[in-house]
């Protein structure tokens, strides 16, 4: 007979099961919140190394313009969002606008606020680091729900370890924000196609609004990837998903966030002050119902609809001095951004990746139909959107896609885990997905803190050859550059910067500015895409040996005047 002393020491199978499952869910939750915690401070630790990325002055601006001025005009081409949160702790600690004309350098007026140009750098970084928190967040409470908790902490530990997206949470600028709200807009999205109600309809029209107040390019990411979702709810049910009650909503509750991203406010779309001699006669040639739309007084968040014609725009006309693989065009070419990923990405986050691809489209016991669709079109719409386009000037402009991949990845590495074979070839399959884990982890922490400037083992060596323009210099290393010149006890410079920084305030040496006419003797300092990207101005540099400072510039000495 048990004794009430042993009786109570007796635990039920139920209570094991329990408290088994709490142990399974602890150690998942608490890799994916060390990675995190990792990732965290190896964006921190970025801020005191670099100075200024080329556009974060200007977001800085606009953002203060906002805040400050409460207008919004300095620069319509990108919404407030992201700006507003990069100028948001600068403008706590007590830096204002200055009023100028010029939003570059107003930004760079700001930065140099009492003297603090490195703490409001600072600051305006620390703005964007919550985005990086959210996507975190998201992609965890997703895996979580559909996959499991193991699925939710590798594919939290592959956003976390990747240097595409750490580097880019590091900069006071638009592509980190919008990789969040473009994954909490698709995810709200995607509940309101599941259950269609009103709760469902407010959050999808919320967050699609504030995915569109972070970038224009959220548009049509979302209207592909978007649209695939609805095109797939609406077929497999065999009517559409969402009832007019909760569409219209939904569309209410996004027009009134646009709205109230932009102050309220109302005004003309086209300012006529603004426009060229050339634009203003084609404007005349518009019917008049047209210009009076446009000319309207009344237009609420007029800002948005003029951002995103500027922005339509420059997506039709193609950017000049486009460069891949060595080669230097005007517009876009389709295999830009599938080349970017190829290089710019570790290896083994690629493999995975495709693997997890091959599982959700390929495996019939998957059996999650809507949640593979949407892990596909989360991926495929911003990629399909940028390989139609343009903008062939960084891997940042699809940033949103990495999330995906990393679920994806996730996918791919637990069912290569689980996968069913014989015990031998098991221990193989298992070791080798350690050994491609840590490989990809530790390529991560070996690229620290350069992870803008990162490419994979088997691109490093061809890095120049294959991207430069944001992929590779992005004005970062200034810094270094100022560190260097100062230990060679160097008191001149010549120098083709790619960046918008004030280089009276951020170089010790007097500099001249090097144009392409030039054989200076000294110092010479170019950045990589000004040499890059035009060769015929600087192209004779190319014949002379040089000292790489940091990742993106070439610093040469000269004893006697170069040689055309």
């Amino acid at each position: 007979m048990l004794t009430e002393r042993s009786a109570t020491q007796l635990v039920s199978p139920d209570e094991e099961k329990r408290d088994s499952r709490r142990v399974s869910r602890f150690v998942p939750l608490l890799i994916a919140l060390l990675s995190m915690v990792v990732a965290t401070g190896l964006i921190i630790g970025t801020y005191s190394v670099f100075d200024q990325f080329y556009d974060e002055g200007a977001h800085l601006a606009c953002g203060m313009e906002w805040l400050d001025h409460h207008t919004y005009i300095f620069e319509p081409l990108h919404p407030p969002l992201a700006r507003v949160a990069a100028a948001f702790f600068p403008y706590l600690y007590g830096a204002r606008g200055y009023g100028l004309l010029n939003f570059w350098v107003e930004g760079n007026s700001i930065l140099e606020y009492s003297g603090g140009y490195r703490k409001i750098l600072t600051l305006a970084r620390l703005g964007i680091l919550p985005f990086f928190w959210l996507t975190c967040f998201l992609v965890w409470r997703f895996m979580a729900t559909v996959f499991s908790d193991w699925h939710a902490a590798i594919a939290v530990l592959f956003v976390a370890f990747c240097p595409v997206v750490l580097g880019h949470s590091g900069v006071a600028a638009t592509d980190a924000p919008l990789m969040a709200t473009f994954l909490l807009a698709l995810l709200a999205l995607r509940a309101l196609l599941e259950d269609a109600k009103w709760t469902t309809a407010v959050v999808a029209g919320l967050a699609i609004g504030l995915a569109s107040l972070t970038k224009f390019t959220a548009l049509p990411f979302l209207a592909c990837s978007g649209g695939t979702l609805v095109l797939y709810y609406w077929f497999s049910r065999k009517k559409f998903p969402v009832a007019w009650r909760a569409a219209v909503l939904a569309l209410i509750v996004f027009a009134f966030t646009i709205w109230a991203g932009y102050r309220f406010s109302h005004g003309p779309v086209i300012a006529e002050s603004r426009l060229s001699a050339e634009d203003l006669a084609k404007f005349i040639g518009e019917p008049p119902w047209k210009r009076a739309v446009l000319l309207s007084p009344y237009v609420p968040a007029n800002e948005f609809f003029r951002g995103f014609k500027d922005a339509w725009f420059q997506g039709r006309s193609g950017r000049r001095a486009s460069y891949l693989l060595g080669q230097v065009y005007d517009g876009g070419r389709w295999y830009f951004f599938p080349t970017a990923i190829l290089v710019k990405t570790q290896i083994p986050m690629l493999l995975f990746s495709l693997a997890g691809m091959a599982v959700v489209v390929f495996e019939r016991n998957m059996g999650r139909g809507g949640k593979s669709v949407f892990l596909l079109a989360g991926f495929l719409g911003p990629l399909l959107v940028g390989m139609a386009g343009t903008m062939n000037i960084g891997l940042r402009h699809i940033l949103p896609i990495y999330p995906f991949m990393a679920m994806l990845a996730a996918i791919g590495l637990v069912y290569l885990w689980q996968l069913r074979v014989g015990r031998s070839l098991a221990y193989v399959v298992r070791g080798l997905v350690v050994l491609l884990l840590a490989w990809n982890i530790m390529s991560c922490l070996r690229a620290a803190p350069d992870f803008i400037a990162y490419f994979n083992e088997a691109a490093a060596p061809h890095a120049s050859s294959i991207l430069v323009e944001d992929d590779l210099d992005w004005g970062q290393d200034l810094k270094r550059l100022n560190a260097r010149l100062s230990s060679l006890h160097a008191d001149s410079v010549w120098i083709a910067y790619f960046g918008a920084a004030d280089l009276s305030n951020r170089l010790a040496p007097r500099f001249h500015m090097l144009n392409a006419g030039d054989r200076p003797t000294g110092w010479v300092a170019i950045s990589e895409a000004k040499l890059l990207k035009y060769p015929g101005d600087y192209g004779w540099l190319m014949q002379y040996p040089y000292e790489r400072v940091g990742k993106s510039i070439r610093l040469y000495h000269f004893e006697t005047q170069p040689n055309s």
